[in-house]
């Protein structure tokens, strides 16, 4: 699948969600970029059954302007199982070492905006004024977690 180039960054969208004036538009912010994968990125932060087994590790962000790198955290999101714990789809033979090598690689690649929301990600933990599990299953009352 192709990025979207009309499509937001996350970090973006979250940029935009953080300055809507009120809960409302917050949620009419999300709503309106509603994607699949989007919906995915949330999962991943709010629901507490997806944990990761990586470690961050130190990388070299990126310099590009936002729009022009090589990888954005949109088409990322299909690679993110390689990262979770007990994931039945992550090969066997991927070895803490080989999981580092590939999220450098990507880190590097992302916008550093993107890379640094990425490795959020990993903690759990999103920082935008706002934003929590409640006001995102509001927008998205079908997500796997509770808030």
């Amino acid at each position: 699948m192709s990025f979207n180039m009309e499509a937001k960054l996350y970090t973006e969208i979250l940029e935009e969600f953080d300055k809507a004036p009120n809960r409302a538009e917050k949620i009419a912010v999300l709503r309106k970029h509603d994607h699949p994968r989007l919906r995915e990125f949330f999962t991943m932060v709010y629901n507490p059954g997806f944990e990761f087994d990586v470690q961050i590790p130190e990388y070299r962000p990126a310099n590009e302007p936002a729009g022009l790198n090589y990888v954005y955290l949109e088409q990322e999101m299909s690679q993110i199982y390689k990262y979770i714990s007990n994931h039945p789809a992550k090969p066997v033979e991927i070895t803490p070492q080989r999981q580092r090598e590939l999220l450098v690689v990507t880190l590097e690649s992302l916008h550093r905006d993107e890379a640094e929301l990425l490795a959020n990600m990993f903690k759990k933990s999103i920082k935008v004024r706002g934003l929590n599990a409640k006001i995102v299953k509001e927008a998205f009352p079908d997500l796997p977690f509770e808030a």
